[in-house]
């Protein structure tokens, strides 16, 4: 398996009027909860991908978001389990992290809008994304927070 190549994928931070960060609970997964997420289908541009991605999961539309920027964090890991949609194909995934403004009310969200994701979400500060995160995700996730924490910082 090692031979195999990484995923791309974009993860994005998602940010309300509020300063708070977008944590959805996974759909069938009580208790574990991420940043919204997705593999990159090579014929769109990163940014397209982030849109697709925040369209499909979160069910929004492209008017409610604003690509703030593509954090420097990078971070590839290898399946624990390998999904079916990448056996023989890809060993893991390799993120880009991108901060994304969300522009809309709580209610311009419908997680159930395509194939859900996400079975309920909230909005975090920093340290509530960290004790909530699924453990396995926190490696990759703590970098971008820490880029997030020095962009408010600077505001």
């Amino acid at each position: 398996m090692e031979d195999l190549p990484f995923r791309p994928n974009v993860c994005m931070l998602v940010v309300n009027q509020s300063g708070r960060l977008f944590l959805g609970e996974r759909n069938g997964s009580p208790g574990v909860w991420q940043f919204p997420q997705g593999g990159v289908e090579p014929h769109l541009s990163e940014e397209e991908n982030v849109i697709k991605e925040l369209h499909e999961e979160l069910g929004i539309d492209e008017r409610h978001i604003e690509i703030v920027k593509r954090l420097k964090t990078r971070h590839q890991y290898d399946f624990s389990k390998v999904p079916e949609y990448a056996v023989g194909k890809w060993r893991g995934q390799k993120q880009s992290f991108w901060l994304v403004r969300f522009l809309g009310k709580d209610s311009d969200i419908k997680l159930d809008r395509f194939s859900p994701e996400f079975s309920s979400f909230r909005w975090c500060t920093v340290d509530e994304v960290r004790s909530l995160a699924e453990p396995k995700r926190l490696p990759g996730y703590n970098s971008a927070l820490q880029e997030f924490e020095e962009l408010n910082s600077l505001a």
